[in-house]
């Protein structure tokens, strides 16, 4: 506060006290008008003492004052700009069209009023056309399921069947060839036993034939006879012989060979022909067998139509319910138009708190090594005082027009009412500090140079220069920690400018 005021162009009816000998940076001036009798008296003693001595630079005339014990509060005045402290812009939960817009820019709500609505009709369509599209995919991805189902089990059959048919014609094979191998081995035998009986039957008979051409003339000798009748049975034999080798294949062992032969060779034919047919439904099965890419593909869709469906659902209920106000505010900006059509997401209206309310202002760098979070500060609205405290500093600075750095710190309304306008400016006092039961001494009595803060005394009727640690200051007194005592007199006003060991002429501005 104290170098703000050293910035500062002094008032047109203050007075600086400049020494001489070096460069003083004066503090601001409070105007202290003295009564007209002690300005009378002044002027007869200037008169008096030119007069008497017909010179005045080696005296100067100062109005001093005792240091006083007291308190003193350091503040900040400014101003800033009221605004809410929760804004909440509401979007568009689904697309639509909407329905009728209950509020205008301006308007205060309540917490629950509804503001916006939607036009329902379409909504409604689109929650039946979705839910007709989840039937449609879930018995589509059933039906899928349940022919996949089928045919990996027709797969699984015909794989099972064909193992064991492979191994049946296999074993009907190796059986038929043992069969058909006994067989030929017994029709061997049997033509080549017959072959070898008829070939020693037409010997014999060719021989016997021969002996009783050598008996001709002797037919009705004994052994004529005997040898007539041996050739007789060669011939039966014979004959037989020739029977048998014409019936050699249809003998008892043999036709139930074959007969076996032709039974093996039909089931073996049966066998083939259901490996063809379980081959075939092994390729149709492997065709119509989902892969799991196929799989995941029908799920997602299944998947797909019923989250389309809850989406259709969710935003048929919520947009049956509108939009509502969630706190008391005013409705700060409005889009939404009755009948528009929008997509979700777009901004429809903006609402500020009417219950939380906030003073923004900006700070310079010097007032911000003042200000701290939680500090007391007044609020003049409109000539309405509110309470309030510091609840944020920003903790990044922003250029002003004039180029310097700038903070805002906003300022939390303990008791806000219905009297506030937001946007309104906002005048702010705020209390930096506290000091009590301190020396304290007016504003202006108080010099500033390179070597610190110093003031001038009244002592024995000369001037003195006293440097002092100053404390915190308000607007008309300062706090001095060190230089001076209760009892010295400071010098307030000077008609001349002062340096230390002049001569003083001094009255009481009390």
């Amino acid at each position: 506060m104290k170098k703000n005021k050293q910035n500062q162009a002094e008032e047109s009816d203050s007075i600086e006290v400049t020494a001489p000998s070096q460069p003083l940076r004066k503090r601001k001036k409070k105007i202290k008008k003295a009564p007209i009798i002690i300005v009378v008296i002044i002027i007869l003693i200037i008169i008096i003492r030119f007069v008497a001595c017909g010179n005045t630079a080696s005296v100067a005339y100062v109005t001093t004052t005792a240091p006083i014990w007291g308190d003193v509060e350091e503040s900040i005045s400014t101003s800033g700009t009221v605004d809410s402290e929760n804004k909440k812009t509401y979007f568009a939960q689904v697309s639509g069209v909407l329905g009728e817009v209950t509020v205008e820019a301006g308007d205060v709500v309540s917490a629950g009023d509804k503001l916006i609505g939607y036009d329902q009709e379409q909504l409604e369509t689109a929650l039946r056309q979705a839910s007709l599209q989840q039937t449609v995919s879930n018995s589509t991805y059933q039906s899928v399921l349940s022919g996949n189902s089928d045919n990996q089990s027709k797969l699984s059959e015909a794989n099972t069947n064909l193992t064991v048919l492979n191994q049946q014609i296999a074993d009907y094979e190796a059986y038929l060839k043992v069969l058909q191998e006994k067989l030929s081995s017994n029709q061997r035998e049997t033509s080549s036993s017959l072959a070898a009986e008829s070939y020693t039957l037409s010997a014999r008979s060719t021989a016997l034939q021969q002996e009783i051409a050598q008996l001709e003339g002797q037919e009705s000798s004994e052994e004529y006879i005997r040898k007539a009748q041996e050739l007789q049975e060669v011939s039966v034999a014979i004959s037989r012989n020739a029977y048998l080798q014409q019936i050699a294949g249809s003998s008892d062992y043999q036709v139930d060979m074959q007969k076996e032969i032709e039974e093996v060779q039909e089931r073996l034919a049966d066998c083939k022909e259901y490996k063809m047919e379980m081959e075939t439904q092994k390729t149709s099965s492997e065709n119509s067998v989902l892969d799991s890419y196929q799989k995941t593909q029908y799920f997602a869709n299944q998947e797909i139509s019923d989250l389309t469906y809850q989406k259709a659902e969710e935003d048929y209920y919520t947009a049956k319910q509108g939009i509502t106000a969630e706190f008391d505010g005013i409705v700060t900006s409005l889009s939404a138009q009755e009948g528009a059509t929008i997509i979700g997401g777009a901004q429809l209206l903006t609402l500020a708190d009417t219950n939380n309310i906030k003073v923004t202002f900006s700070a310079s760098k010097y007032d911000l090594e003042k200000l701290e979070i939680g500090q007391k500060a007044e609020v003049t609205i409109f000539d309405n005082i509110y309470e309030g405290e510091i609840s944020k500093i920003n903790r990044m600075a922003t250029a002003n027009v004039s180029g310097t750095p700038m903070v805002d710190v906003e300022i939390h309304l303990t008791s806000p009412d219905a009297k506030i306008i937001l946007g309104m400016d906002a005048k702010i006092e705020i209390l930096t500090n506290k000091s009590e039961n301190v020396l304290l001494i007016p504003v202006e009595a108080v010099n500033a140079d390179r070597d610190g803060d110093f003031l001038y005394v009244a002592e024995n009727g000369v001037v003195v220069r006293k440097p002092v640690v100053s404390g915190i200051s308000s607007d008309t007194y300062i706090e001095i920690k060190e230089g001076i005592t209760e009892s010295d007199r400071v010098i307030l006003t000077s008609y001349t400018d002062l340096t230390e060991g002049m001569a003083v002429v001094a009255m009481s501005a009390e």
